[in-house]
């Protein structure tokens, strides 16, 4: 999990998703549209639906983020946003309790099935517009790890 966050893995829509996986493409997706809504830029971005098995528990989905207040036409940048998104709440609270601890430069947020981590040298002021801009979003409160 914690390799998803160095390497970039991806990041994930909202819990109250309507289940609709088609369409032409041409809308934004949750996550991008929260990350806009945060002020940030996605320069570039990574994603791995995880498959499971029957009893297995834990990750379903990653979404990783290279995040700038102006990409400035760059595809990379050391602020990272990554979106997990867990089967349960119980998977997640120990998901953000070894994240809370192996990344202390960044910020460890949840809220509903979701783990949000913030990384990079405006993890802070990153995670505080995310945050603000996914209960906006949402109505669902998001609390730092």
């Amino acid at each position: 999990m914690l390799l998803a966050v160095a390497a970039l893995a991806g990041c994930g829509g909202d819990d109250d998703d309507d289940g609709d996986s088609g369409g032409s493409g041409n809308e934004a997706r949750p996550s991008e549209t929260i990350l806009a809504d945060a002020g940030l830029e996605i320069c570039g971005e990574a994603s791995d639906q995880i498959a499971q098995s029957i009893g297995e528990e834990g990750v379903q989905n990653v979404q990783a983020f290279a995040v700038a207040k102006n990409c400035g036409g760059r595809t990379t940048s050391p602020n990272t946003i990554v979106i997990f998104q867990y089967d349960s709440i119980e998977s997640r609270d120990a998901a953000a309790n070894v994240a809370s601890n192996a990344l202390e430069d960044a910020v460890v947020m949840t809220s509903g099935a979701l783990l949000m981590v913030s990384a990079g040298p405006d993890a802070e002021t990153n995670a505080d517009a995310l945050g603000q801009a996914y209960t906006d979003s949402t109505g669902s409160p998001v609390e730092t790890v």
